[in-house]
């Protein structure tokens, strides 16, 4: 088994190529989408948007229009049914499912250019983990990547859907050396219930006294698998043959709280996301585990990837030797990475090696530093999110900022929900343990901020919506993951600060 010294070596190259990035972010990005459009130029997009001819930035936003997973959706359902080079000229090894915010699921196409574009920013997080917090390697590790409960399946064009592994995304050589310390379950695999999923995930991590390191995206779903664990001791308690190990394990869980520094006495770090709704789980997380170091992801979606932790700072950096990046203003301004503004917000729109081109993907990001001129992004929001009761059109990141302006724990524990019963009005979602604090007056404050919208100022105006009334529930996560489509995807669902309108 590699010693994390190893493991470390094997991820140099890619840390010391991104880091050689952040010395040269402009250049770097410039070459990028040189080498993309080079290398599509014989597509069928690529070809219908002159690809060959473009020569700069410039160019290539003359020539590409903005666009969205519609506008590229014919050629990649052709893709699927086996029609080669339409938007890549590299074939497609296989699709990703993406829920999306509406409708069913979606594939995205995976090329090899674009599984190293990923390995470009993964291993530099993994390589900058492993020279800060050796000890996160050096015992077992948990990772979640990929659905729960997904089913291998293949395209009509018999192309694969998932990778099957979820180590791909680390390369095979490093994945090789990982597959020995990963912890794993073939009942992972066939669970076809996420009670199912969570009780064997709390099997695998109770028969794992030497885990080092779990990596899991949404912290509830790691809070699931503890209450899981903890609910259910006596059915997996009864796995652990060993009489005095089960013995000290009962009596780590036999408290209000579960004792997880007896329990995973090795474990060092755990990684999740922590920003815009994840906060307050995240917080949970922490308190469930205060000897363990808890580090933030970046923002990553299926169809590419944004941002990487990197260093001791909060925020995560833009992931700039990855696929070539613009961003969009308020004022419908495109800038490109070296233009950003600090504490500014935009839109993220990429361009990948998988043959997504202008890519608006709708998350929206704050600016909050810089390291050598690349910036450093918060996730705050979703810009295809919005609710709409009566024409108001609110939106995830006018919500959040309204929240800011009010309390700035309010978007780390609260969310909003529009319904139409009894009268149509706004719910502030709040969990009772923060009663202390929330109240009547900040709900009235909340109310008024969100005048700032024009449309709900004029609809609370002329009483077609009625005021904003605080609704406690016991946990808001819970709450709104009942909310999901049974298809989303378990293990990287998020949760969205403004939650679908209750209508019936």
């Amino acid at each position: 088994m590699a010693t994390p010294a190893a493991l470390y070596t094997l991820t140099a190259p890619a840390l010391a190529a991104f880091q050689a990035a952040l010395a040269a972010p402009q250049a770097t990005q410039t070459q990028l989408l040189h080498t993309i459009l080079q290398h599509n130029a014989h597509s069928q997009f690529g070809r219908r948007h002159g690809f060959a001819k473009l020569s700069g930035y410039a160019d290539f936003a003359a020539a590409v229009p903005l666009g969205n997973y519609a506008s590229h959706q014919h050629a990649i359902e052709q893709t699927a049914h086996g029609v080669p080079q339409l938007l890549s000229s590299e074939p497609v090894l296989m699709f990703e499912e993406t829920g999306g915010s509406s409708g069913g699921a979606k594939l995205v196409p995976y090329t090899a250019a674009l599984q190293a574009a990923f390995a470009r920013a993964v291993l530099p997080w993994l390589g900058d983990l492993m020279r800060r917090r050796p000890q996160a390697f050096a015992g077992q590790l948990f990772f979640i990547i990929s659905p729960a409960s997904r089913n291998a399946s293949h395209t009509p064009g018999g192309i694969p859907i998932g990778s099957g592994n979820d180590l791909a995304y680390f390369g095979h050589e490093l994945a090789a050396e990982l597959t020995e310390r990963t912890l794993f379950l073939p009942e992972l695999l066939q669970a076809q219930s996420a009670a199912a999923w969570q009780w064997h995930s709390a099997r695998l991590l109770l028969h794992a006294p030497a885990l080092s390191l779990m990596s899991v995206w949404s912290p509830t779903l790691l809070l699931a698998i503890i209450h899981t664990l903890q609910q259910q001791q006596d059915s997996l308690l009864a796995t652990v043959a060993d009489r005095p190990r089960r013995a000290r394990l009962s009596r780590a869980l036999s408290g209000h709280s579960p004792d997880t520094r007896a329990l995973w006495s090795q474990l060092d770090t755990i990684s999740c996301w922590c920003s815009h709704t994840a906060a307050a789980p995240a917080a949970q997380l922490q308190a469930l585990f205060p000897q363990v170091y808890l580090q933030g992801k970046g923002l990553l979606a299926t169809e590419g990837i944004t941002s990487l932790p990197f260093g001791e700072h909060p925020y995560p950096l833009l992931a700039v030797n990855s696929h070539f990046y613009e961003f969009a203003a308020d004022n419908g301004e495109i800038y490109q990475a070296h233009e950003l503004a600090a504490d500014a917000q935009y839109r993220v729109i990429i361009t990948t090696q998988g043959g997504l081109y202008r890519y608006d993907t709708g998350d929206c990001v704050q600016v909050c530093g810089f390291e050598q001129g690349v910036p450093r992004l918060n996730f705050i929001g979703r810009s295809g999110w919005y609710s709409d009761v009566c024409g108001e059109k609110l939106n995830e990141a006018f919500v959040r900022n309204a929240m800011l302006s009010v309390d700035p724990r309010l978007p780390e524990h609260c969310l909003l929900q529009g319904t139409a019963m009894p009268q149509p009005h706004y719910r502030l979602l709040a969990a009772d343990a923060d009663a202390a604090w929330l109240n009547a007056d900040v709900c009235a404050a909340l109310d008024t901020a969100l005048h700032a919208n024009p449309q709900y100022a004029h609809a609370r105006r002329i009483g077609q919506l009625h005021p904003l009334r605080l609704h406690w529930v016991a946990d808001i996560h819970a709450h709104a993951a009942a909310l999901a489509r049974p298809e989303q995807r378990l293990a990287t669902r998020k949760i969205a600060l403004l939650l679908p309108p209750q209508t019936a």
